[in-house]
Protein backbone atom coordinates (compact mmCIF):
# COMPACT_ATOMS: atom_id res chain seq x y z
CA UNK A 1 0.00 0.00 0.00
CA UNK A 2 2.88 2.31 0.88
CA UNK A 3 4.36 1.61 -2.54
CA UNK A 4 1.14 2.74 -4.29
CA UNK A 5 0.99 5.86 -2.12
CA UNK A 6 4.61 6.69 -2.91
CA UNK A 7 3.99 6.17 -6.63
CA UNK A 8 0.92 8.42 -6.47
CA UNK A 9 3.01 11.19 -4.86
CA UNK A 10 5.63 10.84 -7.57
CA UNK A 11 2.98 11.23 -10.28
CA UNK A 12 1.52 14.33 -8.59
CA UNK A 13 4.98 15.87 -8.29
CA UNK A 14 5.72 15.10 -11.92
CA UNK A 15 2.49 16.76 -13.04
CA UNK A 16 3.27 19.79 -10.90
CA UNK A 17 6.73 20.04 -12.42
CA UNK A 18 5.31 19.74 -15.94
CA UNK A 19 2.77 22.45 -15.24
CA UNK A 20 5.24 24.90 -13.73
CA UNK A 21 6.94 27.40 -16.08
CA UNK A 22 10.64 27.56 -16.75
CA UNK A 23 12.76 30.30 -15.27
CA UNK A 24 11.98 33.65 -16.91
CA UNK A 25 8.43 32.63 -17.86
CA UNK A 26 5.14 33.53 -16.20
CA UNK A 27 2.08 31.31 -15.88
CA UNK A 28 -1.05 33.11 -17.08
CA UNK A 29 -4.30 31.22 -17.55
CA UNK A 30 -2.48 27.86 -17.41
CA UNK A 31 0.02 28.84 -20.11
CA UNK A 32 3.62 29.98 -19.90
CA UNK A 33 4.66 33.36 -21.32
CA UNK A 34 8.12 34.87 -21.51
CA UNK A 35 8.25 37.48 -18.77
CA UNK A 36 10.09 40.13 -20.83
CA UNK A 37 7.58 39.82 -23.70
CA UNK A 38 4.77 40.39 -21.20
CA UNK A 39 6.63 43.41 -19.80
CA UNK A 40 6.67 45.05 -23.26
CA UNK A 41 2.91 44.61 -23.61
CA UNK A 42 2.29 45.89 -20.09
CA UNK A 43 4.44 48.97 -20.72
CA UNK A 44 2.43 49.68 -23.90
CA UNK A 45 -0.73 49.62 -21.78
CA UNK A 46 0.83 51.86 -19.12
CA UNK A 47 2.13 54.39 -21.67
CA UNK A 48 -1.31 54.66 -23.25
CA UNK A 49 -3.20 55.69 -20.12
CA UNK A 50 -2.96 59.41 -20.91
CA UNK A 51 -5.20 59.08 -23.98
CA UNK A 52 -8.99 59.20 -23.66
CA UNK A 53 -9.43 56.09 -25.80
CA UNK A 54 -6.76 54.10 -24.00
CA UNK A 55 -6.96 50.39 -23.26
CA UNK A 56 -8.15 49.62 -19.76
CA UNK A 57 -5.36 50.02 -17.18
CA UNK A 58 -6.09 46.55 -15.78
CA UNK A 59 -6.26 44.83 -19.17
CA UNK A 60 -4.53 41.47 -19.13
CA UNK A 61 -1.41 41.96 -21.33
CA UNK A 62 -2.13 38.79 -23.30
CA UNK A 63 -5.50 40.34 -24.28
CA UNK A 64 -3.93 43.47 -25.79
CA UNK A 65 -4.46 43.65 -29.56
CA UNK A 66 -4.07 40.51 -31.61
CA UNK A 67 -1.27 38.13 -30.64
CA UNK A 68 0.34 34.89 -31.72
CA UNK A 69 2.64 33.04 -29.33
CA UNK A 70 4.90 30.06 -29.99
CA UNK A 71 6.65 28.18 -27.18
CA UNK A 72 5.82 30.98 -24.80
CA UNK A 73 7.33 33.69 -27.02
CA UNK A 74 5.48 36.50 -28.80
CA UNK A 75 5.95 36.07 -32.56
CA UNK A 76 3.17 38.29 -33.98
CA UNK A 77 1.51 41.37 -32.50
CA UNK A 78 -0.97 43.78 -34.07
CA UNK A 79 -3.08 46.51 -32.50
CA UNK A 80 -4.78 49.28 -34.44
CA UNK A 81 -8.03 51.27 -34.36
CA UNK A 82 -8.10 51.33 -38.16
CA UNK A 83 -10.86 49.48 -39.97
CA UNK A 84 -8.35 48.64 -42.71
CA UNK A 85 -6.39 46.25 -40.50
CA UNK A 86 -7.02 42.67 -39.49
CA UNK A 87 -6.73 43.57 -35.80
CA UNK A 88 -9.12 46.51 -35.32
CA UNK A 89 -9.41 47.46 -31.66
CA UNK A 90 -11.73 49.91 -29.93
CA UNK A 91 -8.83 51.56 -28.09
CA UNK A 92 -5.82 53.61 -29.19
CA UNK A 93 -2.22 53.07 -28.14
CA UNK A 94 -0.25 56.22 -27.33
CA UNK A 95 2.90 57.45 -25.66
CA UNK A 96 6.38 56.15 -26.36
CA UNK A 97 7.29 52.85 -27.97
CA UNK A 98 8.80 51.01 -24.98
CA UNK A 99 12.54 50.34 -25.05
CA UNK A 100 11.52 46.85 -23.96
CA UNK A 101 10.80 46.20 -27.63
CA UNK A 102 14.37 44.96 -27.70
CA UNK A 103 13.27 41.96 -25.61
CA UNK A 104 10.99 40.61 -28.36
CA UNK A 105 13.76 38.57 -29.93
CA UNK A 106 11.41 36.02 -31.49
CA UNK A 107 9.02 38.59 -32.99
CA UNK A 108 8.31 38.14 -36.70
CA UNK A 109 5.50 40.64 -37.33
CA UNK A 110 4.69 43.92 -35.59
CA UNK A 111 1.88 46.27 -36.69
CA UNK A 112 0.90 49.33 -34.64
CA UNK A 113 -0.68 51.29 -37.48
CA UNK A 114 -2.97 54.31 -36.93
CA UNK A 115 -2.36 54.79 -33.23
CA UNK A 116 -0.99 57.89 -31.45
CA UNK A 117 2.49 56.67 -30.64
CA UNK A 118 4.99 59.50 -30.31
CA UNK A 119 8.64 60.07 -29.56
CA UNK A 120 11.32 58.28 -31.57
CA UNK A 121 11.78 54.78 -32.89
CA UNK A 122 13.96 53.22 -30.15
CA UNK A 123 17.37 51.98 -31.24
CA UNK A 124 16.61 48.73 -29.38
CA UNK A 125 14.54 47.77 -32.40
CA UNK A 126 17.78 46.59 -34.00
CA UNK A 127 17.67 43.48 -31.79
CA UNK A 128 14.68 42.07 -33.69
CA UNK A 129 16.68 39.78 -35.96
CA UNK A 130 13.67 37.63 -36.85
CA UNK A 131 11.22 40.36 -37.76
CA UNK A 132 9.94 40.26 -41.36
CA UNK A 133 7.11 42.83 -41.16
CA UNK A 134 7.42 46.17 -39.34
CA UNK A 135 4.47 48.57 -39.62
CA UNK A 136 4.44 51.79 -37.57
CA UNK A 137 2.58 53.92 -40.10
CA UNK A 138 0.09 56.69 -39.27
CA UNK A 139 1.39 57.60 -35.84
CA UNK A 140 3.13 60.70 -34.47
CA UNK A 141 6.68 59.40 -34.45
CA UNK A 142 9.52 61.88 -35.01
CA UNK A 143 13.28 61.99 -35.20
CA UNK A 144 15.49 59.94 -37.49
CA UNK A 145 15.25 56.32 -38.49
CA UNK A 146 17.84 54.73 -36.17
CA UNK A 147 20.90 53.27 -37.90
CA UNK A 148 20.15 50.03 -36.05
CA UNK A 149 17.42 49.44 -38.65
CA UNK A 150 20.20 47.91 -40.74
CA UNK A 151 20.47 45.02 -38.25
CA UNK A 152 17.00 43.69 -39.13
CA UNK A 153 18.44 41.07 -41.44
CA UNK A 154 15.11 39.27 -41.99
CA UNK A 155 13.04 42.39 -42.74
CA UNK A 156 10.85 42.19 -45.85
CA UNK A 157 8.13 44.78 -45.23
CA UNK A 158 8.90 48.25 -43.83
CA UNK A 159 6.04 50.76 -43.43
CA UNK A 160 6.82 54.00 -41.57
CA UNK A 161 4.60 56.27 -43.66
CA UNK A 162 2.48 59.12 -42.31
CA UNK A 163 4.58 60.13 -39.33
CA UNK A 164 6.87 63.10 -38.65
CA UNK A 165 10.15 61.31 -39.24
CA UNK A 166 12.99 63.45 -40.57
CA UNK A 167 16.64 63.52 -41.54
CA UNK A 168 18.51 61.48 -44.12
CA UNK A 169 17.73 57.84 -44.79
CA UNK A 170 20.41 55.88 -42.93
CA UNK A 171 22.95 54.21 -45.20
CA UNK A 172 22.51 51.06 -43.13
CA UNK A 173 19.23 50.41 -44.96
CA UNK A 174 21.26 48.99 -47.84
CA UNK A 175 22.14 46.01 -45.62
CA UNK A 176 18.52 44.83 -45.68
CA UNK A 177 18.98 42.24 -48.40
CA UNK A 178 15.53 40.71 -47.95
CA UNK A 179 13.59 43.96 -48.20
CA UNK A 180 10.67 43.87 -50.66
CA UNK A 181 8.24 46.58 -49.53
CA UNK A 182 9.40 50.11 -48.60
CA UNK A 183 6.70 52.63 -47.61
CA UNK A 184 8.16 55.86 -46.19
CA UNK A 185 5.72 58.38 -47.66
CA UNK A 186 4.35 61.48 -45.88
CA UNK A 187 7.23 62.28 -43.57
CA UNK A 188 9.92 64.99 -43.58
CA UNK A 189 12.90 63.08 -44.92
CA UNK A 190 15.56 65.23 -46.58
CA UNK A 191 18.71 64.81 -48.61
CA UNK A 192 19.14 62.72 -51.73
CA UNK A 193 17.50 59.41 -52.49
CA UNK A 194 20.34 56.92 -51.85
CA UNK A 195 21.67 55.37 -55.05
CA UNK A 196 22.35 52.24 -52.98
CA UNK A 197 18.63 51.46 -53.14
CA UNK A 198 19.34 50.33 -56.68
CA UNK A 199 21.40 47.43 -55.30
CA UNK A 200 18.47 46.04 -53.28
CA UNK A 201 17.17 43.92 -56.12
CA UNK A 202 14.38 42.28 -54.11
CA UNK A 203 12.31 45.46 -53.79
CA UNK A 204 8.89 45.26 -55.47
CA UNK A 205 7.29 48.38 -53.90
CA UNK A 206 9.05 51.71 -53.27
CA UNK A 207 7.08 54.72 -52.05
CA UNK A 208 9.03 57.80 -50.92
CA UNK A 209 6.36 60.32 -51.84
CA UNK A 210 5.43 63.50 -49.96
CA UNK A 211 8.82 64.14 -48.36
CA UNK A 212 11.55 66.69 -48.99
CA UNK A 213 14.01 64.66 -51.00
CA UNK A 214 16.07 66.70 -53.45
CA UNK A 215 18.60 66.16 -56.20
CA UNK A 216 18.29 63.77 -59.10
CA UNK A 217 16.44 60.49 -59.33
CA UNK A 218 19.20 57.86 -59.06
CA UNK A 219 19.55 56.05 -62.40
CA UNK A 220 20.56 53.01 -60.34
CA UNK A 221 16.85 52.47 -59.58
CA UNK A 222 16.66 51.13 -63.12
CA UNK A 223 18.38 47.96 -61.87
CA UNK A 224 15.48 46.95 -59.63
CA UNK A 225 14.23 44.21 -61.91
CA UNK A 226 11.41 43.13 -59.56
CA UNK A 227 10.09 46.65 -58.88
CA UNK A 228 6.41 47.04 -59.76
CA UNK A 229 5.43 50.27 -57.99
CA UNK A 230 7.55 53.43 -57.88
CA UNK A 231 6.22 56.62 -56.28
CA UNK A 232 8.59 59.56 -55.80
CA UNK A 233 5.92 62.25 -56.09
CA UNK A 234 5.65 65.46 -54.01
CA UNK A 235 9.33 65.96 -53.34
CA UNK A 236 11.91 68.48 -54.58
CA UNK A 237 13.55 66.28 -57.19
CA UNK A 238 15.30 67.98 -60.12
CA UNK A 239 17.01 67.00 -63.34
CA UNK A 240 15.82 64.59 -65.99
CA UNK A 241 13.78 61.43 -65.69
CA UNK A 242 16.43 58.68 -65.97
CA UNK A 243 16.12 56.65 -69.17
CA UNK A 244 17.08 53.63 -67.04
CA UNK A 245 13.56 53.58 -65.57
CA UNK A 246 12.52 52.14 -68.93
CA UNK A 247 14.30 48.90 -67.93
CA UNK A 248 11.82 48.21 -65.14
CA UNK A 249 8.66 46.12 -65.05
CA UNK A 250 6.44 48.72 -63.41
CA UNK A 251 2.67 48.80 -63.23
CA UNK A 252 2.65 52.28 -61.67
CA UNK A 253 5.05 55.21 -62.02
CA UNK A 254 4.29 58.43 -60.16
CA UNK A 255 6.70 61.38 -60.30
CA UNK A 256 4.17 64.22 -59.97
CA UNK A 257 4.78 67.49 -58.10
CA UNK A 258 8.55 67.66 -58.41
CA UNK A 259 10.82 69.98 -60.37
CA UNK A 260 11.83 67.52 -63.07
CA UNK A 261 12.90 68.97 -66.42
CA UNK A 262 13.92 67.80 -69.87
CA UNK A 263 11.88 65.53 -72.10
CA UNK A 264 9.80 62.47 -71.35
CA UNK A 265 12.17 59.58 -72.18
CA UNK A 266 10.99 57.48 -75.10
CA UNK A 267 12.26 54.50 -73.09
CA UNK A 268 9.17 54.74 -70.89
CA UNK A 269 7.40 53.13 -73.83
CA UNK A 270 9.13 49.89 -72.77
CA UNK A 271 6.98 49.72 -69.62
CA UNK A 272 4.37 47.57 -71.34
CA UNK A 273 2.67 46.54 -68.08
CA UNK A 274 2.18 50.12 -66.90
CA UNK A 275 -1.34 50.88 -65.67
CA UNK A 276 -0.78 54.37 -64.28
CA UNK A 277 1.69 57.04 -65.48
CA UNK A 278 1.61 60.32 -63.57
CA UNK A 279 4.13 63.05 -64.43
CA UNK A 280 1.96 66.08 -63.67
CA UNK A 281 3.20 69.38 -62.21
CA UNK A 282 6.83 69.29 -63.25
CA UNK A 283 8.81 71.31 -65.79
CA UNK A 284 8.89 68.70 -68.55
CA UNK A 285 9.22 69.94 -72.12
CA UNK A 286 9.31 68.55 -75.64
CA UNK A 287 6.79 66.22 -77.24
CA UNK A 288 4.72 63.34 -75.93
CA UNK A 289 6.79 60.39 -77.22
CA UNK A 290 5.09 58.23 -79.82
CA UNK A 291 6.63 55.21 -78.07
CA UNK A 292 4.02 55.57 -75.33
CA UNK A 293 1.59 53.89 -77.74
CA UNK A 294 3.13 50.60 -76.52
CA UNK A 295 1.45 51.07 -73.14
CA UNK A 296 -1.63 49.07 -74.08
CA UNK A 297 -2.58 48.44 -70.42
CA UNK A 298 -2.50 52.10 -69.46
CA UNK A 299 -5.57 53.09 -67.48
CA UNK A 300 -4.57 56.60 -66.45
CA UNK A 301 -2.20 59.12 -68.08
CA UNK A 302 -1.62 62.45 -66.35
CA UNK A 303 0.81 64.94 -67.90
CA UNK A 304 -0.86 68.20 -66.93
CA UNK A 305 0.93 71.31 -65.64
CA UNK A 306 4.13 70.91 -67.64
CA UNK A 307 5.64 72.66 -70.66
CA UNK A 308 4.99 69.97 -73.26
CA UNK A 309 4.66 71.07 -76.87
CA UNK A 310 4.02 69.64 -80.31
CA UNK A 311 0.96 67.78 -81.48
CA UNK A 312 -0.97 65.01 -79.81
CA UNK A 313 0.46 61.66 -80.98
CA UNK A 314 -1.71 59.92 -83.56
CA UNK A 315 -0.60 56.65 -81.98
CA UNK A 316 -2.87 57.38 -79.02
CA UNK A 317 -5.18 54.58 -80.14
CA UNK A 318 -2.66 52.19 -78.61
CA UNK A 319 -4.16 53.09 -75.22
CA UNK A 320 -7.08 50.77 -75.72
CA UNK A 321 -8.14 50.56 -72.04
CA UNK A 322 -7.39 54.19 -71.09
CA UNK A 323 -10.02 55.74 -68.81
CA UNK A 324 -8.43 59.01 -67.74
CA UNK A 325 -6.39 61.37 -69.94
CA UNK A 326 -5.18 64.72 -68.62
CA UNK A 327 -2.78 66.99 -70.54
CA UNK A 328 -4.22 70.33 -69.41
CA UNK A 329 -2.04 73.42 -69.01
CA UNK A 330 0.74 72.63 -71.47
CA UNK A 331 1.74 74.12 -74.82
CA UNK A 332 0.38 71.36 -77.04
CA UNK A 333 -0.99 72.35 -80.43
CA UNK A 334 -2.26 71.01 -83.74
CA UNK A 335 -5.45 69.14 -84.57
CA UNK A 336 -6.80 66.38 -82.39
CA UNK A 337 -6.07 63.02 -84.06
CA UNK A 338 -9.14 61.06 -85.13
CA UNK A 339 -7.57 58.04 -83.39
CA UNK A 340 -8.73 59.49 -80.06
CA UNK A 341 -12.21 58.33 -81.04
CA UNK A 342 -11.03 54.73 -80.73
CA UNK A 343 -10.47 55.09 -76.96
CA UNK A 344 -13.93 53.78 -76.16
CA UNK A 345 -13.16 53.29 -72.44
CA UNK A 346 -12.47 56.97 -71.84
CA UNK A 347 -14.29 58.40 -68.81
CA UNK A 348 -12.31 61.60 -68.29
CA UNK A 349 -10.82 63.71 -71.11
CA UNK A 350 -9.04 66.95 -70.21
CA UNK A 351 -7.01 68.88 -72.79
CA UNK A 352 -7.82 72.40 -71.55
CA UNK A 353 -5.42 75.36 -71.61
CA UNK A 354 -3.43 74.31 -74.67
CA UNK A 355 -3.33 75.51 -78.27
CA UNK A 356 -5.30 72.78 -80.04
CA UNK A 357 -7.27 73.90 -83.12
CA UNK A 358 -9.65 72.41 -85.66
CA UNK A 359 -12.75 70.35 -85.04
CA UNK A 360 -13.32 67.60 -82.48
CA UNK A 361 -13.24 64.08 -83.97
CA UNK A 362 -16.84 62.90 -84.29
CA UNK A 363 -16.09 59.46 -82.79
CA UNK A 364 -14.61 61.11 -79.70
CA UNK A 365 -17.94 62.83 -79.08
CA UNK A 366 -19.74 59.50 -79.40
CA UNK A 367 -17.83 57.68 -76.64
CA UNK A 368 -20.56 56.49 -74.27
CA UNK A 369 -18.41 56.25 -71.12
CA UNK A 370 -17.36 59.90 -71.08
CA UNK A 371 -18.18 61.59 -67.77
CA UNK A 372 -15.70 64.50 -67.84
CA UNK A 373 -15.05 66.46 -71.05
CA UNK A 374 -12.88 69.54 -70.52
CA UNK A 375 -11.64 71.18 -73.73
CA UNK A 376 -11.84 74.83 -72.68
CA UNK A 377 -9.22 77.51 -73.42
CA UNK A 378 -8.00 76.20 -76.78
CA UNK A 379 -8.64 77.26 -80.38
CA UNK A 380 -11.06 74.51 -81.33
CA UNK A 381 -13.81 75.27 -83.81
CA UNK A 382 -16.75 73.82 -85.76
CA UNK A 383 -19.92 72.44 -84.24
CA UNK A 384 -20.69 69.90 -81.53
CA UNK A 385 -23.31 67.38 -82.56
CA UNK A 386 -26.45 66.74 -80.51
CA UNK A 387 -25.36 63.09 -80.42
CA UNK A 388 -22.82 64.13 -77.80
CA UNK A 389 -25.60 64.26 -75.22
CA UNK A 390 -26.73 61.12 -73.41
CA UNK A 391 -30.15 61.29 -71.79
CA UNK A 392 -29.16 58.60 -69.27
CA UNK A 393 -25.90 60.17 -68.11
CA UNK A 394 -24.92 63.63 -67.00
CA UNK A 395 -21.53 64.88 -68.09
CA UNK A 396 -19.18 67.51 -66.72
CA UNK A 397 -18.50 69.68 -69.76
CA UNK A 398 -16.45 72.85 -70.24
CA UNK A 399 -15.95 74.29 -73.73
CA UNK A 400 -15.48 78.05 -73.11
CA UNK A 401 -12.62 79.97 -74.70
CA UNK A 402 -12.83 78.31 -78.13
CA UNK A 403 -14.39 79.11 -81.52
CA UNK A 404 -17.39 76.80 -81.62
CA UNK A 405 -20.51 77.84 -83.48
CA UNK A 406 -24.16 77.34 -82.49
CA UNK A 407 -26.43 75.51 -82.17
CA UNK A 408 -25.09 73.87 -79.03
CA UNK A 409 -26.33 70.59 -77.51
CA UNK A 410 -28.65 71.03 -74.54
CA UNK A 411 -26.37 69.04 -72.22
CA UNK A 412 -23.75 71.82 -72.37
CA UNK A 413 -24.98 74.14 -69.62
CA UNK A 414 -22.19 76.70 -69.83
CA UNK A 415 -21.12 77.85 -73.28
CA UNK A 416 -18.95 80.76 -72.22
CA UNK A 417 -17.21 83.02 -74.70
CA UNK A 418 -16.93 81.61 -78.24
CA UNK A 419 -15.44 83.38 -81.27
CA UNK A 420 -17.51 81.57 -83.89
CA UNK A 421 -16.08 81.86 -87.39
CA UNK A 422 -18.33 80.58 -90.18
Amino acid sequence: MKQYFHLFNLIICAIAILRSCENGFLEIENNCYFQKDIKFLQTLINNSQYNKNSPSYDLNPIKLGWQIWENGRLVEFCSSPSTHTECKMEYVLSGLIPNEIGNLTQLRKLSLESNKLNGVIPKEIGVLKNITDLTLSSNQLGGNIPSEIGDLESLEHLALNSNSLSGFLPSEIEKLNNLKWVYLASNFFTGKIPSSLGEMDGITYLNLSNNQFEGKIPPELGKLSKLQYLNLSQNKLTGKIPVELGNLNLYRLNLEFNQLSGTIPSELGNLINLVNLDLESNQLSGIIPASLENLSRLNELDLHNNQLSGSFPATANGWIVLEKLNVTNNQLSGELPIELGELTNLKSFNISFNNFYGSIPEKLLQIKNLEVFYIHANQLSGQISDEFCDAEKSKKILIYGNSFCPPFPECIKYIGKQTCEN
